[in-house]
């Protein structure tokens, strides 16, 4: 047995059994004629577009098209002000810029950001993620003018060598110059991306990229391993270069590696994968929001009882906004064991799980849940948590797992709805 089915059988089972036989594991063609109600939220913006298409990335993007992007614009402001109509007294506690590439629309980075001010109460940070190719001296200083408290640069690695690998076209000097611009601008958190386990990669080499990164102006650094999508064009990609990835054991070696090194020198873990260097900066995240409308293709929306996704097309979304305000193509009812279990699964991801959580229309105890309480009692048992009183903490043992276990159990789901609703703007069901 493969361990793909492996993990689609066991994941099955654990979730039947959590959740119930009353969660429905699947996707339908919506039929909402309004939103659900909530009083705050995160707001996602996703731009689809990029000058370069990294092979292993799997997310929704495009190459650059001018007449396209410009279309998109006008649709996603359309976008924002319909559903201002539906919440004109939302309360917005972070903005997040995703891609795709967001730094390639350039000043039309201000038509939207003008758009939100002009529809919602914003009340949280503006966050907006790049790479290094994409950022000049003149787009820092814009991103600043703007208002964006945050920036997460996508470096992946200092080295020329693993760069070249992964098909990134710059240069560590380029990375040098991007993160001097960056410091000089004084942003509240700098956050950069590195990859481990790359093809190829040595633990001197991921030696070299810690003891760099931590020299630079980074308030944060997050480090994950390069994620197989069979979707994304990075299994062809390794093929065709004749390159093998890393098992368990080197990804355990590394993972232990960047954990230890950073906690040594007083860095603190903020989440599986990112650690923060200073009390004063405020964590940067783009996956931990409560509650969260998501404007532009493929754009994912999570109201509490319900679960939205954009149509992926960047054309039939531009259509839609146009004959209808909004893209919406999926829809996923959560019943509240469900909600419960999602909030449960984020709190994984940050590294410790309050024992009672107060959410809008939710409050939960992790012990009067059976299969959580399970849950905990086995982590316990494991080494893996450790109860600190009113919450519990994930150990370093219980970071890896939870990010190999991210990798074995939940991309594989992400996988098949990402894949189906590439190939189908508008798809009846996607069952995972």
């Amino acid at each position: 047995m493969s361990i793909g089915l492996a993990s689609k059988l066991i994941t099955n089972a654990v979730r039947l059994s959590l959740a119930g036989r009353s969660a429905r594991f699947s996707f339908f063609r919506t039929r909402l004629t309004e939103f659900p109600k909530i009083k705050k939220c995160g707001i996602y913006i996703h731009v689809p577009f990029c000058k370069q298409l990294c092979p292993y990335c799997p997310y929704n993007r495009i190459k650059y098209d001018s007449s396209l992007v410009a279309k998109y614009i006008e649709a996603i402001q359309e976008e924002i002000r319909y559903y201002a109509r539906f919440y004109p007294e939302l309360d917005i506690t972070s903005i997040y810029f995703g891609g795709g590439t967001p730094t390639v629309l350039d000043k039309d980075i201000e038509k939207i950001v003008e758009a939100l001010h002009a529809n919602f109460k914003i009340s949280g940070p503006l966050c907006i993620e790049t790479n290094p190719i994409d950022l000049s001296h003149e787009k820092v200083q814009l991103l600043k003018s703007l208002g964006f408290h945050a920036v997460s640069l996508g470096i992946e690695s200092f080295d020329n060598s693993l760069l070249d690998t992964i098909g990134r076209k710059y240069t560590p000097r380029k990375i040098d110059d991007v993160l001097m611009w960056l410091e000089d601008a004084k942003f509240l958190n700098v956050n950069i991306d590195l990859m481990f386990a790359l093809p190829g990669q040595n633990l001197k080499q991921l030696h070299n990229d810690m003891v760099k990164a931590i020299t630079t102006c980074a308030d944060q650094i997050t480090a994950y391993p390069l994620l197989l999508f069979p979707y994304s064009s990075v299994g062809q990609f390794l093929r065709l270069r004749n390159i093998k990835m890393p098992g368990i054991s080197q990804r355990r070696t590394m993972y232990y590696y960047i954990y230890d090194y950073l906690i040594d020198i007083g860095y603190k873990r903020v989440s599986v994968w990112s650690f923060k260097r200073s009390k004063e900066a405020p964590r940067f995240s783009s996956v931990t929001r409560e509650r969260y409308i998501g404007f532009g293709p493929g754009a994912g929306s999570y109201y509490g009882p319900l679960f939205t996704l954009n149509t992926f097309s960047v054309q039939e979304y531009i259509a839609s906004i146009k004959e209808k305000g909004h893209a919406v193509a999926l829809e996923m009812p959560f019943t509240s064991t469900l909600s419960i279990l999602y909030d449960f699964y984020w709190r994984l991801y940050d590294t410790y799980l309050p024992k009672k959580r107060e959410l809008e229309n939710l409050t939960y105890h992790l012990n009067d849940i059976k299969g959580i309480n399970l849950l905990l009692t086995l982590g316990r048992l494991l080494g893996m948590l450790t109860d600190k009183g009113k919450y519990f903490e994930l150990t370093r043992e219980g970071s890896f797992w939870v990010h190999l276990l991210q990798n074995y159990f939940v991309l594989p789901y992400i996988n098949t709805i990402w894949t189906e609703a590439s190939r189908q703007p508008w798809p009846d069901i996607i069952k995972f």
